[in-house]
């Protein structure tokens, strides 16, 4: 890999581990865009969700459930291993604003509920980055607002 190979990889990765919050926050469908089809997701608190119809399923339901988080994702870092393979981490902040109306607007604010650590594994496939598995280790965990 060239040089510019290898800044080309790593900004493709990191523009997965950015998108992968706002799109899920909004429960936008092209968050199934962001994985491998064999991708996996493991959360501490869940069995990990393992290919992307799971990954998607656990989407609907918290669509379902109408419970409103923002994903806040930074400290972005990506090693390229080859063409085709690349690691990477960033720190995760959540907050938790509990089940709203879809129309609500503004809600009050909470501490965050959680702080961790995305561990993430990136394929590339058909000439596209994408997830093959992310591991969420938690660092801190906060409680919900009562």
């Amino acid at each position: 890999m060239t040089e510019d190979d290898n800044i080309a990889a790593e900004a493709s990765c990191v523009r997965l581990q950015q998108r992968y919050g706002t799109l899920a926050d909004r429960l936008d469908p092209s968050f199934r865009e962001l994985f491998a089809e064999d991708a996996t997701i493991t959360l501490p608190e869940y069995p990990p969700f393992a290919g992307l119809e799971a990954i998607m399923a656990g989407q609907t339901q918290w669509r379902a459930s109408g419970t409103l988080m923002r994903h806040i994702c930074t400290n972005f870092t990506v090693d390229v291993v080859d063409g085709e393979h690349a690691s990477g981490i960033c720190y995760l902040v959540v907050f938790y604003g509990g089940v709203q109306a879809p129309e609500i607007g503004e809600v009050a604010p909470t501490w965050p509920i959680s702080v961790g650590e995305f561990h993430d594994q990136f394929v590339k496939l058909e000439g596209k980055w994408v997830f093959q598995s992310r591991v969420l280790r938690r660092i801190f965990r906060g409680a919900a607002p009562s």
